[in-house]
């Protein structure tokens, strides 16, 4: 199967540019498109990342843009229905797969892994990242796809414990060796050492048994 990875620039997408307004990072997976008339109407889950009064704002700014046809927020699973120009159609062919959600970061870009069994489909979608969105190959190549990633895989964590998960990765703290003590995660979160622990050790308890039985 044809693998293509993509840096997609967030300035040229309206949630990228509010990704970066509002440090907070996004993932995407679209689950369906429909058009009507001059638009093509994407359906789209995901989940938010970041300070809890960012996401706020950001949400809060998504709900005003024009391009925004519903939306429904669970927490920090948000799915929601957005118009686009009936060009970017090529992207959500429905014989691309998607092995991974797309990536909106706040640093300012995207990354978007497709694949396919039709090298001409991903050209396609290389040609309109590249002329459309400032798009720049990550890679491009023949390889076998050995798993697809879907939300409900991961599961549900309490807010605190997803944050304690979420600064434990963002700080360093799985690297080998670690990049920071759990002690200074604690600082970071602004709770006790055992507090944090807790949070973490909970959120690994669920995590892990659930990833192992998809291995």
């Amino acid at each position: 199967m044809w693998v293509l990875r993509l840096r997609l620039e967030a300035k040229n997408q309206f949630l990228g540019s509010l990704a970066v307004k509002h440090k907070v990072s996004m993932t995407g997976y679209p689950l369906s498109y429909y058009k009507d008339k001059n638009w093509l109407y994407l359906i789209t889950a995901g989940f938010l990342f970041g300070d809890e009064l960012n996401k706020k704002a950001l949400l809060k700014e998504v709900r005003k843009e024009k391009e925004l046809v519903n939306m429904e927020v669970n927490g920090d699973f948000v799915i929601s229905i957005t118009k686009q120009p009936l060009f970017t159609e090529p992207v959500y062919n429905p014989r691309i797969i998607r092995p991974n959600p797309v990536i909106i970061h706040k640093g300012g870009y995207h990354i978007w892994e497709l694949a396919s069994f039709d090298k001409v489909l991903l050209v396609k979608i290389l040609d309109f990242a590249e002329n459309k969105l400032g798009g720049k190959i990550i890679s491009f190549k023949q390889e076998k796809v050995f798993n697809i990633s879907f939300t409900k895989i991961i599961p549900e964590l309490t807010k605190k414990q997803k944050l304690a998960l979420e600064i434990a990765i963002n700080k360093g703290y799985y690297n080998y060796p670690k990049g920071v003590k759990m002690e200074d995660l604690a600082r970071t979160m602004k709770i006790s050492y055992s507090t944090f622990q807790a949070h973490l050790k909970k959120a690994e308890g669920k995590i892990m048994p659930s990833i192992y039985k998809e291995i």
